[in-house]
């Protein structure tokens, strides 16, 4: 039975790189930002990019720095290539997270949350300190995760709409065609 499952998950790796090549897309056309209690966070691509084609092409090709790096995506992009993995920012007024998502299984990785900032030294227990950085992870954590959870059901519901084909689709390949 595990055999089966794994086979299913393989076979729909590729609705999770769409996903993520879609959000790239977003956040390079400066379109990827989300409200949240009054707040905005935006989404921006980090300085890794991985890209893998379908189940028969074993080829990947990562592109990692600093900088422009829209020509290397643009030819992967071409070449048929969907992106797998990307190092995701997320910023909302003075705060940053970084991420490594796995756009294939839909996985984060590497969760870099920003700093926890000067204790007011009210916490005369080191236990009692511990808790509340344990418990203020855990809220950075879920603000990470509620982001990307909201753009992944925009994503959902627009790959499951006319929309996709009639809008969306020509303006990704207009996109990729744009990147050098």
């Amino acid at each position: 039975m595990s055999e089966d499952f794994l086979a299913v998950v393989q076979s729909k790796r590729f609705l999770g790189r769409e996903f993520l090549t879609w959000l790239v897309h977003r956040a390079e056309e400066g379109e990827a930002r989300v409200e949240h209690d009054g707040q905005v966070t935006e989404v921006q691509l980090g300085d890794r990019v991985v890209l893998a084609g379908g189940a028969d092409d074993r080829a990947r090709l990562t592109v990692v720095g600093e900088g422009d790096v829209r020509p290397e995506l643009g030819v992967g992009l071409r070449r048929g290539k969907l992106l797998d993995r990307a190092r995701l920012i997320l910023v909302r007024g003075e705060r940053r997270w970084e991420l490594l998502l796995d756009g294939g299984m839909l996985a984060y990785e590497a969760v870099r949350c920003p700093p926890l900032g000067e204790r007011d030294g009210g916490f005369g227990d080191r236990r009692a300190a511990f808790e509340n950085d344990l418990f203020l992870r855990l809220a950075d954590v879920e603000d990470v995760v509620g982001v990307l959870d909201r753009f992944f059901a925009e994503f959902c519901a627009l790959r499951g709409s006319s929309a996709w084909a009639e809008r969306t689709l020509p303006t990704l390949r207009r996109w990729v065609d744009g990147l050098g």
